[in-house]
């Protein structure tokens, strides 16, 4: 397919979105590092931020694109092809992640000996429990997940939303929030270390992650049929109900005690004894607004903080109020994009630059990343934190535009 062709067959709106995501991913990667920088541009694990709401976006488009490639590769290739290079393509994704996370990690053996004591497991055990679970990997490994699914009927697809929703929540119950957050679980004796913090979601974080690639596969399905306005008000109907349903779920967290001494780190606060299931409510002396939950993006303040549980919007465990929400947000987001740039014919340059070479931007800008913080210290003034991000933007976009002008785009 010649390029013109290619881009004639893209979809506007997506493309945006994507450029989108990818600037907001530049934004808190390179400003949430500063001390002087709002908390809403870091991830904190005990509230929703704005930090929060690109891995999830980055799902969403994943699952928007999977299902419309493989609807179309069932018809071009027939299904044992389609699938065939789907798989491919999710394991090179999983394989390029891994590389680019080892190459960057501290070595941790001086010596054969130190790998000796170690051994094998030891090593792949605090990986595939924490580190190793960054972006691109459960980008992977979810596609994987919800591959034998993606192509199916929207019925078909609820169904596996509802199921991937129902187990999170019972081996979260059983022992996976224990487990990600190193509290005693009876997977540690059979796992190992035990002592390490899980990290976005963890080795079955793909469950969780599951929900907005799902719920981008459905927004496909709307924008496919038509691209109108009664197709943005069914978008921004469904956003509103999961941002509502996810805001609402966390609404159970105002059920647990307040954490004490009073503090707001995810490192001072408490950690439910039973995180998954709440007490039970005390009416006695209570107003209806004593039960709703901080906004989102807003910081609970520290003597407002409660102890630390699934019905937080929290990203280490992605819980269900965080995958809900986040979907929400995303989808809305996207419901934005239609309307301006499908409807309205908007398209912002760098915005179409990194969003149609998206994987190639991501990893041009965990290069460019790491050598322009060496010149920008956390605890930089203000002239100086909006300065370094200029440059590395600035870098980051012409590298990448210098491939779309030379029609190089990064695919697996």
């Amino acid at each position: 397919m010649s390029n013109a062709a290619a881009a004639s067959s893209r979809i506007v709106s997506m493309d945006q979105f994507r450029g989108y995501t990818v600037t907001g991913m530049l934004i808190v990667n390179f400003l949430g590092h500063f001390a002087i920088s709002h908390p809403v541009l870091s991830h904190h694990n005990t509230y929703f931020s704005y930090a929060d709401t690109i891995m999830p976006a980055f799902h969403f488009a994943v699952g928007f694109a999977l299902r419309l490639t493989m609807l179309r590769r069932l018809q071009k290739v027939g299904t044992r092809a389609a699938y065939a290079r789907g798989i491919k393509r999710c394991l090179g994704l999983i394989l390029l992640a891994t590389v680019i996370l080892l190459a960057d990690e501290a070595h941790p053996f001086k010596s054969w000996a130190d790998l000796q004591k170690i051994g094998v497991w030891g090593v792949l055990a605090q990986l595939l429990k924490g580190d190793l679970w960054e972006t691109l990997t459960l980008i992977g490994v979810t596609s994987l997940w919800v591959l034998p699914v993606i192509a199916a009927s929207a019925r078909i697809r609820l169904l596996f939303l509802a199921g991937c929703i129902i187990l999170h929540v019972l081996i979260c119950r059983l022992f996976y929030f224990d487990f990600l957050y190193a509290r005693p679980n009876w997977l540690d004796q059979y796992w190992g270390a035990a002592n390490v913090r899980g990290f976005d979601g963890g080795p079955f974080g793909f469950l969780a992650w599951s929900i907005p690639q799902l719920i981008g596969s459905f927004a496909y399905d709307m924008v496919a049929r038509a691209q109108n306005r009664s197709s943005v008000v069914r978008l921004f109907s469904l956003a509103i109900v999961l941002m509502g349903s996810g805001y609402a779920l966390s609404c159970l967290s105002t059920l647990y005690p307040l954490t004490s001494p009073p503090a707001n780190g995810e490192g001072s606060i408490r950690i439910a004894e039973s995180p998954v299931v709440p007490p039970p409510p005390e009416l006695a002396d209570k107003d209806f607004k004593s039960f709703l939950a901080e906004a989102p993006f807003v910081q609970p303040r520290p003597e407002e903080q409660r102890q630390l549980s699934y019905w937080l919007m929290g990203k280490r465990v992605v819980t269900l109020p965080f995958s809900l929400f986040s979907s929400g947000f995303a989808l809305g987001i996207y419901a934005l994009c239609v309307l301006l740039c499908d409807l309205g014919g908007l398209q912002i340059g760098f915005f179409r630059t990194f969003g149609h070479n998206a994987l190639a931007a991501y990893i041009i800008h965990e290069v460019v990343n790491k050598a322009v913080k060496v010149y920008a210290p956390a605890d930089s003034p203000y002239w100086w934190a909006l300065g370094t991000f200029g440059l590395f933007f600035g870098i980051t976009y012409l590298f990448v535009r210098s491939l779309e002008k030379n029609g190089i785009y990064l695919r697996l």
